[in-house]
């Protein structure tokens, strides 16, 4: 009997709280308390899941009562208009049916456009990237995950004039009429050429370019020494973060890849590390992406948790940077060094031990 009395008392609540939902729906108030009706417009609503191109019943179709001012032509408003008619997409239950989302023959819904598509909001677009184990965070990037890309760049110095590196080749200032004694490949094999009757500057054939250096005074000997460099210009490194909390539509090939069954029972899925990724960017961001790809810049990216939405402000990493924020002392000249000579990083390793024998 106690029993009873409580499945009564929790029927009677469940009964007033649907009432009351319904007139917070369907029943606002005035401006001097007074309780006003609100319009409401029946549009047509998926109650079951229906596939891309499945034709469209009736009971997979409903009624849901929607405030008439937020209507829009694009809502269905009766049943009748979409059964016996094919599904453009993929529907889940609860979304409202719009007009371009059923078409009457099979041809209208292959130019439909992807299921893809739909997940892409709108102003935005999917664009891929290259990736390898490093940059996917040893490929643990699934689809719906937030991520920051760090772009790292070498930069170099050019002329500005002939866009070279620098620095520039030096060559040789020739008189009108003066000669000159080219060395061929062979020390033996020399020739004599003639400069024409005009000032010209040249790099003479058969000797090597000189880089353009700079002279200075050697405060010992009161000497000029004409010094040039000892190599080729070395780039700058520089690492920044490029955008922050990017979503990713998906990670590698959108239809996997698949061979023939050497049994011949069908066709085969091979599952293969993915190398590249599919990101949800704005259009600049795009362009910007495409720009970097082409000028050789290295795309990484980090992985963010679930729950943060914000961002932060990051400073570009250089090697300035690196040694003053993290304190990091250039070594002092020293008259001692290591022995054998190190000039290249040498990883750690560990030799395979073999058990002591018993």
């Amino acid at each position: 009997m106690r029993l009873g009395r409580v499945l009564i008392i929790v029927s009677i609540i469940l009964i007033l709280a649907l009432l009351a939902l319904y007139a917070f729906l369907n029943l606002g108030l005035t401006g001097n308390g007074q309780q006003a009706e609100i319009q409401t417009t029946d549009i047509v609503i998926v109650v079951q899941p229906i596939g891309r191109g499945s034709e469209i019943t009736a009971e997979a179709l409903g009624y849901l009562a929607y405030p008439t001012q937020h209507t829009s032509a694009n809502m269905l408003t009766d049943i009748n208009q979409a059964v016996g008619r094919l599904a453009r997409y993929d529907l889940e239950p609860d979304q409202p049916l719009l007009v371009n989302m059923v078409v009457n023959t099979v041809e209208e819904v292959a130019t439909g456009g992807s299921d893809t598509s739909l997940a892409i909001p709108s102003g935005m677009v999917a664009f891929p990237i290259p990736i390898d184990r490093f940059s996917s965070l040893a490929y643990g990037l699934q689809a719906g995950d937030h991520v920051n890309v760090i772009v790292t760049l070498l930069l170099t110095e050019l002329d500005p004039n002939t866009q070279t590196r620098l620095p520039n080749h030096a060559a040789l200032l020739l008189p009108p009429g003066e000669s000159v004694v080219v060395a061929g490949e062979g020390t033996e094999s020399q020739s004599v050429q003639t400069v024409p009757e005009t000032l010209s500057a040249q790099v003479v054939p058969g000797q090597i370019p000189v880089p353009y250096g700079q002279l200075i005074m050697d405060e010992v000997s009161g000497q000029p020494f004409y010094v040039v460099p000892s190599e080729n210009q070395r780039p700058r490194l520089v690492s920044q973060t490029l955008l922050q909390n990017i979503v990713i539509l998906h990670v590698g090939d959108f239809a996997p890849q698949q061979v023939a069954d050497p049994s011949g029972e069908g066709q085969t899925v091979i599952f293969t590390p993915p190398d590249l990724l599919t990101l949800i960017v704005t259009p600049q961001d795009a362009v910007t992406l495409n720009y970097l790809l082409f000028a050789g810049g290295e795309l990484t990216l980090a992985l963010r948790s679930s729950t943060d939405d914000s961002t932060a402000s990051t400073e570009a990493v250089t090697l300035e940077y690196l040694l003053s924020s993290y304190n990091i002392p250039v070594p002092s000249k020293l008259p001692f060094g290591l022995e054998p000579r190190i000039e290249s990083l040498i990883p750690p390793t560990q030799q395979n031990q073999q058990p002591p024998a018993p």
